[in-house]
């Protein structure tokens, strides 16, 4: 299906615009942009629409944004957004829901080496830390012990492992043996202490609105 449009591996290069360098892409939450896009399409650009269940589409999305966070750990030029794509909200209201309704400075204050957040990352790889600090580059953070996490199978089975990734779709861990095990989120239980989960629980807390203005906040912490 996508595929077709985007590619033989659905993310472009042969056939169709790389969808791990979009900025739609790199703006939807939880599908609010994918979705639509999805099943409306873009005639004036040659892409069909496409009749989906709520099913596929929620994998079809979650798809897009692992295939995304895995081209964004590799080098090259699969790793660029332009910045003023990004830089379309309110640094005020970013503040203003920064230490208000988001909660976000009951963690982060505005000090230190999280003061100079905006200096160290920018564009996409800063939209990238807001949303899911957990992936991506570190530029020469220190990188902190992954938390344990143990996930338990609709069926019964449970895996117990370091936290390898984790979003608002899937998990990911690594067992004791170093193998790599992945779910969708909505098909396990998960428990342990795992220190971004505030950031997962906000993705499905954020307006766009919300989501650039605080982009635009932190852009000026330098």
């Amino acid at each position: 299906m996508c595929g077709f449009c985007h590619g033989r591996d659905a993310l472009g290069g042969e056939t169709g615009p790389d969808l791990t360098r979009s900025a739609l892409v790199a703006s939807d939450v939880r599908g609010s942009k994918l979705g639509p896009m999805i099943r409306t399409g873009r005639p004036e650009k040659g892409m069909p629409p496409f009749t989906v269940s709520d099913t596929d589409l929620i994998a079809i999305v979650a798809f897009i944004h692992d295939a995304k966070m895995k081209a964004e750990t590799l080098g090259g030029g699969r790793r660029s957004v332009d910045v003023t794509d990004l830089a379309t909200g309110s640094a005020d209201k970013g503040q203003a829901y920064f230490n208000g309704a988001g909660g976000c400075a009951t963690c982060h204050q505005v000090s230190g080496e999280f003061g100079k957040v905006g200096a160290r990352y920018q564009g996409l790889a800063l939209l990238q830390r807001l949303l899911y600090p957990g992936s991506g580059p570190r530029f020469n953070n220190p990188q902190p012990a992954p938390p344990v996490m143990t996930v338990k199978t609709n069926d019964g089975k449970t895996v117990t492992g370091k936290l390898v990734y984790r979003d608002e779709f899937t998990i990911t861990v690594m067992d004791d043996d170093g193998w790599t095990r992945s779910w969708p989120v909505a098909a396990v239980t998960i428990s342990g202490d795992d220190p971004l989960k505030a950031h997962v629980d906000q993705l499905g807390k954020y307006t766009e609105a919300d989501m650039h203005d605080v982009y635009a906040f932190l852009s000026t912490l330098k």
